[in-house]
């Protein structure tokens, strides 16, 4: 399962406290967040590009 949290905040203690591995997309610049839609975007394709059997 993957949980994405609020722009800003993240995800809640409780979400992290039964989470198994917790990842972030690095970001460079003033940005200090990225829309949850990107963020599912980007680690279900990075996710794809490793586990994937092509």
């Amino acid at each position: 399962m993957l949980l994405f949290g609020q722009e800003g905040p993240g995800l809640t203690e409780e979400a992290r406290r039964h989470a198994s591995l917790v990842c972030s997309i690095a970001q460079f610049g003033s940005t200090r967040s990225i829309n949850a839609g990107a963020a599912a975007a980007i680690a279900m394709h990075a996710w794809i590009a490793r586990h994937a059997q092509i």
